[in-house]
């Protein structure tokens, strides 16, 4: 599952690249890494961290391990 949701959350991304070449929306992300274990959540947060100087990113979490 972990896997799928990386792909998911690339997809998502590159899908709003392809849309909106001139602007960025804004992207919510619902605990998009509930699947994740704790290696790849670090990593995955490490992501958006980067991604979040090109895009708003409204990030949802349910528990502060996931922050």
């Amino acid at each position: 599952l972990g896997t799928r949701d990386l792909m998911g959350l690339c997809m998502r991304f590159a899908l709003v690249d392809a849309m909106f070449s001139e602007e960025r929306p804004v992207m919510v992300l619902d605990d998009p890494f509930v699947n994740l274990d704790k290696e790849k959540t670090e990593r995955a947060v490490a992501f958006l961290k980067e991604a979040s100087e090109n895009y708003q990113i409204l990030y949802l979490v349910c528990h502060e391990s996931r922050a």
